[in-house]
């Protein structure tokens, strides 16, 4: 091994030069999320002052105004995101989670078709069905409900969820649940004390991504939504009005929607890489 090299694993060098372009890369990509964090403190003044200023006086008057209990008070956006994909993330583990393990466990006629049929149906772009579930839900009365946002993003991340858990359950050999069937184990005590156990990383892999693609979802929540169940995502578009762009007020939603994106990256990345690496491996 040449001077200069370090040996990261069997036979695997890390040169110098690699680590440096993975820096700038790591910068490039995070400029944009801590120029959106800066915007959100400062006035508007600072906001459009040229050249821009990075070290400004902090200006926390959005964050009052938002987290607040005033008129703007976007608490209530918050709660509804919250909720909204709290109880999708919840649904979409019950059904994919069960899914998941009846094609991996089982072998039926047309099972793979049908577990492509599946994923499939992500193919459709979700904008083609907007106007025949607005026609649907306001015949039954139930728009600007968070029912149907719970309804419709369960249906969206079902196909998505069978098939990451999928992958976990073909990782987890057989043999233990035989062997847990021998002890007098039924098929769904083995499920819940083995099975559910050994797969706890892809359920919380699973349970992240759902969550986060129902916590930032905008196209149907500003579509069937008008009042009571608007999300967080709608409450940004908001802040464009017709004839000036709010940014203070905007960098501080974004900043606000993307916290939980942050926290679940910096918490659970160990899932997320496993996730990201399901099958890679034999």
């Amino acid at each position: 091994m040449a001077r200069g090299e370090e040996q990261i694993g069997p036979g695997i060098p890390s040169f110098p030069a690699a680590r440096g372009a993975m820096m700038v890369l790591l910068a490039f990509s995070l400029f944009p999320i801590l120029w959106i964090m800066l915007t959100s403190v400062k006035n508007e003044t600072a906001i459009f002052s040229i050249p821009p200023k990075v070290f400004v006086s902090p200006d926390f008057s959005s964050y009052w105004k938002f987290l607040g209990f005033g008129n703007e008070s976007a608490l209530r956006f918050i709660w509804n995101s919250t909720f909204i994909a709290t109880i999708t993330t919840f649904l979409t583990l019950f059904v994919s989670s069960l899914a998941a393990y009846a094609f991996s466990r089982y072998r039926f006629r047309a099972s793979n078709y049908l577990l492509f049929f599946m994923l499939a149906t992500r193919l459709l772009p979700p904008v083609t069905a907007v106007v025949p579930l607005y026609l649907l839900f306001r015949y039954l009365q139930i728009l600007d409900t968070r029912f149907i946002l719970i309804l419709i993003y369960t249906a969206l991340n079902i196909p998505f969820g069978t098939w990451l858990m999928k992958a976990f359950f073909d990782g987890i050999p057989k043999e233990l649940e035989e062997a847990a069937a021998l002890d007098g184990c039924g098929a769904l005590r083995t499920l819940a004390r083995v099975t559910f156990p050994l797969a706890s990383s892809g359920i919380a892999a699973t349970s992240i991504f759902v969550f986060l693609l129902a916590w930032n979802e905008f196209m149907f929540a500003f579509m069937l939504t008008n009042v009571h169940a608007r999300t967080i995502p709608v409450r940004l578009a908001e802040t464009m009005g017709e004839m000036q762009v709010f940014w203070q007020d905007m960098s501080t939603l974004a900043t606000l929607i993307m916290l939980p994106a942050l926290l679940v990256g910096f918490f659970m990345q160990r899932y997320l890489i496993r996730a990201l690496t399901a099958g890679a491996v034999k």
